[in-house]
């Protein structure tokens, strides 16, 4: 049971990393075309600059769940590595738990703010283009809660290999 809800988690962290990164094509298509309508054509849009600064954002708040699935944040190797397995594991259920507090408290912030923009059907006032950040803001929340989940996820494995129970990464599981 605990197993398939590992696999399960890390799935989901899986599937959004590779789908967020699609983002990136979209990025790149807007900034050439922003690029080239200025400097080729002298005819600079209204709109890419502040639909590329949503997709990045998007982006990059979406990828922190991939990021942290693959343990790609950074952290200090230098007296982390110092620790035993086990230590290093007791590290991690410690600093685990502290940011799943932080991640809760930031949850419930930015899904007010995400609602309230929701509730406006809030606009961008940067430019004439004026297009909704409703939806942008929302990922927000989304994020967070799903980092909540891939953080869970990690602390249950920290929590098991501190008291030795063996369970298996996603990652080792496709190579049996």
């Amino acid at each position: 049971m605990l197993q398939r809800y590992l696999s399960f988690q890390d799935g989901v962290s899986e599937f959004v990393g590779k789908a967020v990164s699609w983002m990136c094509l979209a990025l790149i298509g807007v900034l050439v075309f922003e690029v080239t309508s200025r400097y080729f054509f002298d005819a600079p849009t209204n709109w890419a600059h502040e639909l590329s600064t949503m997709l990045y954002g998007t982006f990059c708040i979406l990828a922190g769940v991939y990021t942290h699935k693959h343990q790609g944040h950074v952290r200090s190797e230098a007296i982390y590595g110092l620790f035993p397995k086990r230590g290093r594991a007791f590290l991690d259920v410690v600093t685990g738990l502290l940011g799943l507090v932080v991640f809760c408290i930031f949850f419930t912030v930015v899904f007010d703010f995400a609602k309230e923009s929701w509730a406006i059907r809030e606009l961008s006032s940067k430019s004439a283009w004026a297009p909704p950040l409703y939806p942008f803001k929302a990922m927000m929340p989304l994020a967070v809660a799903l980092m909540i989940l891939q953080a869970t996820a990690q602390l249950v494995r920290d929590v098991c290999t501190l008291l030795d129970i063996s369970v298996k990464s996603s990652d080792e599981e496709k190579l049996i």
